[in-house]
């Protein structure tokens, strides 16, 4: 069985070593980057089934960003933002966009401050703001505001800025 078996070895012996290098990779999109939540966990969310996040950068600001491909619409996606530069002020922003209905869109129990809009939520935890976009469409079903804040509190928890 001599060239059998080391054939059969070989896949062992390096499914190892991917597999290390794929722990690597999402530890370091955690501390640097936006893809802070899995497939599964938008899922539980959302209802929806997404692809795995691929990362990118805010033109304007060079922040990440991280854009999950809906899988039965993969032109469909939701992105989570991170940014530290003026998060503040862009935390205002987001929220006179937002509220136009004049309907209050704050979100309690997470962070300095939260929103969540029905389509979109956002969080300010000292100079960071996260944000959720795309969350859903008006034909989807509604999402409770506190399954929201326990998203928006995982991902603050994943980037290192949960109080």
């Amino acid at each position: 069985m001599g060239t059998g078996s080391r054939t059969n070895e070989r896949p062992r012996k390096h499914a190892g070593f991917i597999a290390g290098v794929g722990l690597l990779a999402c530890a370091l999109a955690h501390a640097d980057g936006a893809c802070l939540l899995t497939p599964s966990e938008l899922q539980t969310l959302t209802g929806r089934a997404f692809s795995d996040g691929e990362a990118s950068k805010n033109l304007g600001d060079g922040s990440p960003l991280c854009h999950y491909a809906e899988k039965d619409n993969p032109r469909r996606k939701l992105t989570i933002g991170v940014s530290s530069t003026n998060a503040q002020r862009q935390f205002e922003s987001h929220m006179r966009l937002l509220q136009a209905s004049g309907k209050s869109i704050d979100l309690k129990g997470v962070g300095d401050r939260a929103y969540f809009n029905g389509t979109a939520a956002g969080v300010l935890s000292g100079d960071r703001l996260i944000t959720l976009s795309n969350l859903r469409r008006a034909a989807d079903p509604k999402i409770a505001p506190e399954n929201v804040v326990a998203t928006l509190q995982l991902a603050l928890k994943m980037a290192g800025a949960d109080r």
